[in-house]
């Protein structure tokens, strides 16, 4: 692949590009996959419709998500803007990491396949028609290492500024600054105060802001909340082997790039290799949250385009040592795990519960006036036009909080409780697995009656006031 034009190799990305959208958009449809996802996409409706997040509603992540899929919410059309979204983001990352990929390696063809494989990374493809936060932290991430590969002062600030929408995204972003600010103050100290000024100074000031615009919530929310997990070391072996189920192909190929990145970077004199390693490192250190009840797979995806960028080094090194067979068996098997990626045995672009929530979408409507609040997963109350119960947006956090004693939460779901009990909600739909249907089973019992039962994963039941 060494001394191939950029030309060819850009259009055939975006050939590839081009291909990738066309599947993924051709499988979209008003599915409801994801009890996380579905918490943001309530989150995002809530400020559509003028609440405040932390102040009006409970949320343990900087709002950026909630802010940009607002307009979507607004907008209508259920989820289906949300998941293009999602494409895009997954679409601008993997343009990045091709760039990245030839500005590092200083060939096209690196950068091609380190292109590819971010696209199409077995976690990424999990994760592609979800609404969730880290497909946009990698995409954050990818931009400020672009930016700083140039010693600018204009790019500088401009990847500070990249930066605060990163923690504005998510803290996971964190480890990712602290790594750009130590290749900052070690291989570009004249760029450190415009860069610090930018990257720190706004994002405290971003922090600020929010804290005195939800009265003192937004810190609670989203760094004592947080705090108040609890740790199970279980879910930390379990969320490692997850990770390993969906990732070992990129995993693996990017083994047999480390010494060729290594050797290619070591012999630059301005940090590209501080840089990149940084850049991984701080992809995987939010694993390390994975105790942390709630914390998942999820979190690694911003590590992925590194790692793509490693697997496309390791595969350029082995065909220009003309190993053929090493080579192709290297892309069969991530374009194999990529394409047949599957949960719970379909293929995710195919994977569809519509005809569930179309079916829990004519209960909402039947039983519920135009802005009656519902109690259900924000991506049914999204496709049926509905507000979501003012005290139920994020599930996962409530729970996690109610079942660790937290007394706000204990009073959030007692606020429930008598909803219930009232019978003033006239649809609840709950997941199967999830904690809220024991915390509440004696109202559901005493005021409710099973109306069905989903048989498509994820698995939910609908409830209506009994007669």
């Amino acid at each position: 692949m060494q001394g191939g034009g950029e030309g060819p190799y850009r259009i055939a990305f975006f050939v590839l590009l081009a291909g990738f959208l066309a599947m993924a958009l051709a499988g979209l449809d008003h599915s409801c996959l994801d009890a996380a996802d579905s918490a943001y996409l309530a989150s995002a409706a809530a400020v559509a419709h003028g609440l405040v997040p932390y102040r009006d509603f409970l949320s343990a992540h900087p709002p950026l998500l909630f802010l940009l899929g607002a307009p979507l919410a607004a907008a209508g059309g259920g989820v289906l803007p949300f998941r293009i979204f999602t494409l895009l983001a997954m679409a601008a990352t993997a343009l990045v990491t091709r760039r990245l990929g030839t500005m590092l390696s200083g060939d096209a063809g690196t950068g091609f396949l380190a292109g590819a494989f971010a696209l199409f990374a077995p976690l990424g493809i999990y994760f592609s028609r979800l609404f969730l936060q880290d497909i946009l932290v990698a995409l954050a991430g990818a931009v400020a290492v672009l930016l700083l590969l140039r010693d600018s002062h204009r790019r500088t600030v401009a990847a500070g500024l990249v930066c605060v929408a990163g923690t504005l995204t998510k803290l996971t972003f964190l480890p990712l600054l602290v790594a750009l600010a130590l290749f900052v103050c070690r291989y570009r100290r004249q760029r450190l105060a415009p860069f610090l000024a930018a990257a720190l100074g706004g994002s405290l000031l971003a922090a600020l802001v929010l804290e005195a615009i939800t009265g003192g919530a937004y810190f609670d929310d989203i760094i004592f909340a947080q705090a108040s997990k609890t740790l199970g070391f279980t879910n930390f072996y379990e969320g490692l082997h997850r990770v390993w189920q969906l990732d070992w192909p990129l995993l693996l190929v990017a083994v047999t790039g480390l010494a060729p990145a290594f050797s290619s970077l070591r012999r630059r004199r301005n940090g590209e290799l501080f840089l990149f390693g940084g850049w991984l490192v701080a992809g995987l250190v939010p694993l390390l949250t994975l105790p942390a009840a709630g914390h998942d797979t999820n979190l690694f995806q911003p590590a992925e385009p590194p790692l793509a960028l490693l697997a496309a080094w390791g595969i350029t090194g082995l065909a220009t040592r003309r190993r053929a067979a090493a080579t192709a068996a290297a892309v069969l098997l991530l374009g194999t795990a990529a394409a047949g990626m599957t949960i719970k045995d379909r293929d995710l672009f195919r994977r569809s519960n519509a005809a569930d929530v179309a079916a829990a979408v004519s209960v909402i409507d039947e039983r519920s006036d135009a802005g009656t609040a519902v109690l259900v997963p924000g991506c049914y109350a999204l496709e049926a036009g509905r507000p979501v119960a003012r005290r139920f947006y994020d599930q996962f956090l409530w729970e996690e909080l109610y079942l660790g004693g937290d007394p706000e939460a204990e009073s959030m779901f007692a606020g429930l409780a008598e909803d219930l009990e009232a019978r003033r909600l006239p649809v609840v739909i709950f997941g199967d697995d999830r904690a809220s249907r024991s915390i509440l089973a004696s109202q559901l019992d005493a005021a409710y009656r099973e109306l069905g039962h989903s048989e498509s994963w994820p698995p939910v039941t609908t409830y209506v006031p009994g007669s």
